[in-house]
């Protein structure tokens, strides 16, 4: 993409990790690359670096951590961000993720970027946490936040994946209407995440997954002390929990915890896993109670694969699974809800089927990886137009 003067037009792509970028946003950095934007990353160089750093042609590794509330670090951070736009002076940015979004929101409106992206990832427990700390820090950034997510001056837009993380931030005076937009998550490729079992049924030993980070916020807890009384009650599956143990979140269970599940024959830590699809081949039924998502990936990836789902009545999730037409939607924190289901699913193996088959007839008509991706280089092309 070139503007008259014959520069290829260069985009700025801000994450607060490249796990994040391979494993959500390939797909839209290859049409980026395709249709000739100059792509340059700034993020910090984790695993996933040498995977992601080939749809970019500049590399610039950003100093942050996503759980830190250590104003040092913070500040570190944002002079790091600073130094990096005025090097690169890209003609957009494109933030993705709360904090990318926050600090560079700030320097592209103060170094007068004339084209910004703020990509609300979601918002996590973040605006309806009870611990005083953070309700305190809200007050003190909102300024910031506000600041950073309206810029007059020059074309923004702020993606929300949810309207309920939209109205929280419209509501909170941060964002507008005007400036805002909805694009459902990063969608999914219907084409890779499809399922030849056709005929599964859910049977005698079946598979349960639970395919996200090991964060009390995903509703392990709930999920496992519902399933603790299924088997205390003599059902008989395993369930497998494909995810880790994410350190920099503040609700990761400590070690004592997981030493103590790793003692439950029934249950099986399969770690990050890199091929989801054949791990969802494997499985009967996939359950995700979380307290709050942005719009659930694994959810997307499930239902493309035609498997029964049952997850909570909050944003991220109800949006992708409609209660009993694909899948089963019980209230968040529920232990006994979320018991019921699971019981009425392994006894009722047809009604699974027929929530799976809906499943994927939703995400193929609403969540598809080019739909989704459509969307968002729709925005690009009207913000670079020239």
């Amino acid at each position: 993409m070139t503007n008259i003067k014959g520069r290829m037009k260069s985009v700025l792509i801000v994450s607060n990790c490249t796990w994040y970028l391979y494993n959500f946003r390939k797909e839209l950095l290859n049409e980026l690359k395709e249709k000739g934007y100059t792509l340059i990353l700034l993020s910090p160089f984790d695993e996933y670096y040498s995977r992601i750093s080939k749809y970019f042609d500049h590399k610039e590794n950003l100093f942050l951590s996503r759980g830190s509330e250590n104003p040092f670090f913070e500040i570190i951070t944002i002079i790091n961000l600073f130094l990096a736009y005025k090097k690169f002076k890209p003609d957009l940015v494109h933030h993705f993720t709360i904090k990318p979004c926050i600090y560079g929101g700030i320097i592209s409106r103060f170094l007068d970027i004339k084209n910004t992206i703020n990509h609300v990832t979601g918002i996590g427990p973040s605006f309806c946490s009870s611990r005083i700390k953070i309700k305190y820090l809200n007050k003190i950034l909102k300024p910031f936040y506000k600041y950073a997510f309206n810029n007059k001056k020059n074309n923004i837009v702020n993606i929300f994946h949810n309207s309920s993380d939209r109205d929280t931030f419209i509501e909170n005076r941060i964002t507008t209407i005007v400036s805002s937009k909805i694009i459902e998550g990063s969608g999914v490729d219907v084409e890779f995440f499809t399922n030849s079992l056709i005929n599964r049924e859910l049977k005698i030993n079946l598979q349960i997954l639970f395919p996200a980070r090991i964060i009390k916020e995903k509703g392990i807890i709930e999920l496992i002390s519902a399933c603790k009384e299924l088997w205390e009650e003599d059902f008989n599956f395993i369930l497998n929990i494909a995810g880790d143990v994410d350190l920099q979140n503040k609700s990761h269970l400590n070690k004592k915890t997981i030493e103590f599940f790793n003692k439950n024959q029934n249950i099986r830590f399969l770690g990050k896993c890199k091929n989801m699809k054949e791990i969802y081949k494997k499985m009967d039924l996939v359950i995700l109670p979380s307290w709050r998502e942005g719009l659930s990936k694994s959810l997307l990836e499930a239902a493309s694969m035609s498997m029964p789902i049952i997850t909570t009545s909050v944003p991220g999730c109800k949006e992708i699974i409609k209660n009993n037409y694909s899948g089963i939607v019980v209230p968040v924190k529920d232990k006994n809800k979320l018991k019921k289901a699971i019981k009425n699913l392994i006894e009722n193996p047809k009604l699974a089927k027929m929530y799976g088959e809906n499943a994927r007839t939703t995400v193929c008509e609403k969540f598809s990886v080019t739909k989704i991706n459509t969307k968002i280089i729709n925005i690009y092309d009207q913000f670079l137009k020239f």
